[in-house]
């Protein structure tokens, strides 16, 4: 994989290892399984070695793996060249269950990865991960705060999360030209069905492409003020105010008409 690839995808090495070191020291040692995703040429993987005796490691970049089984290689670390968008997780993970997660991810792909993740309380307990600043902004926004939105309200429903403190360019190689931001997730179970999970997103999804409206309008034609209103909610609202559980209610309340 040459260069210019690698920087389509995203891909910035982390090089500083005083932020490895304090990403490794916020998994929670009573889970005693670490998933890394992206190892890259093992800058986090040293001191999660450090802390834990099984470690899996899954590698999109093919030509890096010979070289971290040659540095890593030791009994109960893997590492595996696979896509962590595509592989099946059960297979590799269910038997040992449960997990945690670490990793420094691509921007390019790293909500995307999170979105896989999250909802896998049965798989992972926590997740440590560093993305870039302005998404883990977004990830970690409340209900009238900047930037809640959709992503806010995915996480909601599947972890508990904080940043933990902010990583500048120069830690990286190449350097981003963006700040970057490790943030710890704490997953439980989804406090909704699936199936309310679901209206709920959609509903938010549509409203929240017009963040400035009312919700009256932002909903409009379909859904009105008297169903806003059946869900305990105020129509003047702007979508950016309401919670998980606020959509939730007003996805079922029309679901029932």
């Amino acid at each position: 994989m040459g260069r210019s690839k690698r920087r389509r995808l995203g891909q910035n090495f982390l090089t500083d290892a005083n932020v490895a070191e304090q990403m490794a020291a916020l998994t929670d040692a009573s889970t005693p399984r670490v998933l890394e995703i992206g190892p890259g040429k093992g800058a986090l993987t040293q001191p999660l070695l450090e802390r834990f005796d099984r470690l899996l490691a899954l590698e999109l970049d093919e030509s890096l793996v010979p070289a971290l089984r040659e540095q890593f290689g030791t009994a109960g670390v893997e590492f595996r060249a696979a896509d962590a968008l595509k592989e099946p997780l059960d297979p590799l993970l269910d038997e040992e269950a449960p997990w945690q997660v670490a990793a420094n991810l691509p921007y390019s792909v790293g909500t995307a990865i999170l979105r896989r993740l999250l909802p896998r309380n049965d798989l992972f307990t926590r997740i440590v991960v560093m993305l870039q600043q302005e998404v883990v902004d977004r990830l970690v926004a409340r209900p009238a705060g900047k930037g809640h939105g959709i992503m806010a309200l995915e996480r909601a429903a599947f972890a508990e999360a904080y940043i933990a403190f902010q990583v500048p360019p120069n830690a990286f190689k190449p350097r981003p030209r963006v700040m970057s931001a490790v943030v710890v997730f704490d997953l439980h179970p989804a406090p909704h069905s699936p199936e309310s999970l679901s209206g709920a997103f959609s509903l938010a999804c549509r409203a929240l492409t017009m963040p400035r409206k009312v919700l009256t309008n932002a909903l409009a034609p379909d859904v009105g003020s008297d169903q806003l209103e059946a869900a305990d909610i105020d129509p003047k609202l702007r979508p950016g105010t309401l919670d998980l559980a606020d959509w939730v209610r007003l996805a079922g309340v029309i679901g029932r008409q």
